[in-house]
């Protein structure tokens, strides 16, 4: 599956080379700009099983603005095929935190992650594995409890390599909407 998308945007500043925290600051004889936010590109490749469950899943995902060419994410995700309950991702991809790091802009309230987000994690993205408990079959007795736990460089995508032999350990806990009608007599 192909998808993509491009968000482009119009700055005006005040003043001409004023700062900005976001998109960078403006050089010095400029005050408006037109740029992309984003551009991107991805390919998600899904392989199931015979009674439609996921099996593998591969994703590929660039950025390319006027800024340069950037790999969001990359990975393999391999699902456990017996109980449908467990999987295992390595590669670039989103870290396990919060609430909105994981959620596409096509979600959230507004395009932008809060301004903590963008502090805390400016790429969202990192290195590592991850290994994910959620189970898929409508009869688990657990099917609204999702765990993920894994180990990342640390660094996300500002270093080209991991500096130290020291992990980032990073986990979700997620515990979906259950009907109350389940719990009422």
């Amino acid at each position: 599956q192909f998808s993509g998308y491009m968000q482009p945007q119009f700055q005006v500043a005040d003043t001409q080379g004023a700062k900005s925290y976001n998109g960078g600051d403006f050089p010095p004889f400029s005050k408006s700009r037109f740029m992309l936010r984003r551009a991107r590109i991805k390919l998600d490749y899904l392989l199931t099983t015979k009674d439609r469950y996921p099996q593998a899943l591969f994703t590929f995902q660039v950025d390319a603005t006027e800024r340069g060419v950037n790999v969001r994410d990359m990975f393999l995700r391999l699902y456990e095929t017996k109980g449908h309950n467990f999987s295992l991702t390595a590669g670039l991809f989103a870290r396990p935190f919060g609430y909105e790091l994981n959620l596409s802009s096509a979600y959230r309230e507004s395009p932008e992650r809060g301004r903590m987000s963008q502090i805390l994690m400016p790429t969202e993205r990192a290195v590592g594995v991850m290994i994910g408990s959620e189970p898929l079959r409508p009869q688990s007795k657990n099917k609204f409890i999702k765990l993920d736990a894994g180990l990342f460089n640390g660094q996300g995508l500002s270093g080209i390599t991991d500096f130290d032999n020291h992990k980032d350990v990073i986990s979700r806990l997620t515990i979906k909407p259950v009907s109350l009608k389940k719990f009422l007599v």
